[in-house]
């Protein structure tokens, strides 16, 4: 074939990726929407079928992204269609399957009346007087949300909040920026437009990391992160864009900043601290002093206000979920131990985890995928939006198909939350599956691996370290496969 057909049929396929990802991509905001406008309890197991539906628009358009050009025109496109399928998840009037948002306002509404947010629990008598509607519904709605009089639309009223003091810090900065609303909306639009920013941020750091930004496309397309972090407003979503913001601090060797970055990330959710190992090797003393210095810096004025009420309900939280006696680990327990057996086992696993990331010093990314990985399929969670920031970190690695821990995290939530009598089973049915999935996945890549270095296949992408920011500069070009840092 000549140059010049070579040419026209790389055109015309060009043309037909674009106009598959923007007919997916117009699916998607229209399956967005119609999702936001239902919740998991009033359309119970039909939710998840709405949300199935999405998938395969999801798939195709990330395939499709992939295969067009100009690179810069796929990029641009998927920034405006990440965020366009975000600010369809933020129209629902109320969150679809989590009440986490009422939370967030009502810390915030505390704090702005001057009032520390750990001192009392929502409904102590010194707060009756910042009660409102949305929050101490009448008896004619809390009958209408199917609840008894009295009720209240924030989750556990009775106790402490949970949330770390960036994230106290962040429902102050939201609520500040959309004032006279006490609802879920401004969760909602902050959400969208934080998710977005980690889209832009995983584009930039796939570029660090020589890989093809446009894989982002598997990330800003994804339904699971659109409903956690746009439609239901969860945090996390900042968590994550903190992390990928101080892996690419790290990357260009802003070790300081790198720590500034995960000790902000680790006070909005604890698990982030995970990167502390991850990048110990590239990070060093600097990133870990930082790190430290910022928690301390953040948690001192909390700690002289209400000393050891800044813990929250962390403590009540372990203990309701059951990790403290283990039963809330449903793979580990599998292995019919008794409880404490379980939670010494998980401590076992995780450890191995850690010391094997010290030990063989992959790259920051790979390190931090590998152990949130392991965390996730240890902790088995209920919360789903734990593990959305996979998706988004698994890209960094070559490894989209790390969002298998969050899919199987919403299929058990639903069981939970619709009170399913077989909830404990589907719990171990689906993360058991998303492990089989993983290992499968990671197995057949080793062995590809060998074949192509016997001369047998191309070696395939997979999860692997990549070279330092100054080599990928110099050779522009994407790093080769390290088998000394790769996961698994």
């Amino acid at each position: 074939m000549s140059s010049g057909a070579t040419g026209q049929a790389a055109g015309s396929e060009s043309k037909l990726a674009l106009a598959t990802l923007i007919v997916t991509a117009a699916a998607g905001t229209v399956l967005s929407w119609l999702v936001a406008q239902h919740s998991l309890v009033g359309a119970r197991w039909k939710f998840l079928l709405l949300v199935a539906l999405w998938v395969p628009v999801w798939v195709a358009g990330a395939l499709a992204a992939g295969r067009v050009g100009p690179r810069r025109l796929a990029l641009a496109l998927l920034v405006l269609f990440s965020l366009l399928i975000r600010l369809a998840a933020a129209t629902g009037t109320t969150p679809s399957i989590s009440n986490d948002a009422y939370r967030y306002g009502w810390d915030a509404r505390v704090q702005l009346h001057g009032i520390d947010p750990y001192t009392y629990p929502p409904d102590a008598p010194q707060l009756r007087a910042l009660r409102t509607a949305v929050y101490w519904p009448s008896p004619a709605a809390c009958g209408h949300l199917r609840m008894g009089t009295g009720c209240s639309t924030l989750n556990r009223p009775e106790v402490r909040t949970i949330y770390p003091p960036v994230a106290e810090a962040w429902f102050v900065v939201v609520t500040v920026a959309y004032p006279g609303h006490d609802g879920s909306r401004p969760w909602q639009l902050a959400g969208a437009l934080v998710d977005t920013a980690v889209v832009v941020a995983l584009m930039v750091c796939l570029g660090r990391y020589g890989r093809d930004p446009r894989q982002v496309a598997w990330y800003a397309l994804c339904p699971i992160p659109v409903i956690e972090f746009a439609g239901n407003g969860h945090v996390d979503g900042l968590a994550l864009l903190l992390l990928v913001a101080a892996l690419l601090a790290l990357e260009r060797g802003r070790r300081g900043l790198a720590g500034f970055l995960i000790g902000l990330a680790t006070m909005v959710k604890l698990y982030p601290a995970l990167a502390l190992v991850a990048c110990w090797r590239k990070g060093g003393i600097r990133m870990l002093v930082f790190a430290v210095a910022t928690v301390a810096a953040v948690e001192l004025p909390h700690l002289l206000a209400v000393g050891s009420h800044l813990l929250g309900y962390l403590p009540g939280y372990l203990k309701e979920e059951h990790y403290a006696s283990g039963g809330r680990y449903l793979l580990l327990g599998i292995l019919a131990l008794s409880g404490p057996a379980t939670s010494a086992l998980a401590v076992v696993c995780v450890s191995l985890a850690a010391v094997w990331v010290l030990r063989a010093g992959p790259e920051p990314a790979t390190g931090l995928v590998v152990l949130l990985t392991v965390v996730i399929l240890v902790a088995t969670p209920v919360q789903p939006w734990y593990a959305v920031g996979l998706g988004g970190l698994g890209l960094l690695v070559g490894a989209p198909w790390l969002v298998l821990p969050a899919a199987a995290g919403e299929i058990y939530y639903a069981a939970v939350i619709l009170d399913s009598p077989h909830q404990i089973g589907i719990g171990r049915l689906c993360y058991g599956t998303a492990l089989v999935a993983i290992v499968t996945v990671i197995w057949v890549g080793r062995r590809r691996r060998g074949k192509a270095r016997a001369g047998q296949d191309p070696p395939p992408t997979g999860i692997s370290s990549t070279r330092s920011s100054a080599v990928a500069v110099t050779a522009r070009k994407p790093p080769p496969v390290s088998s000394a840092t790769e996961f698994g």
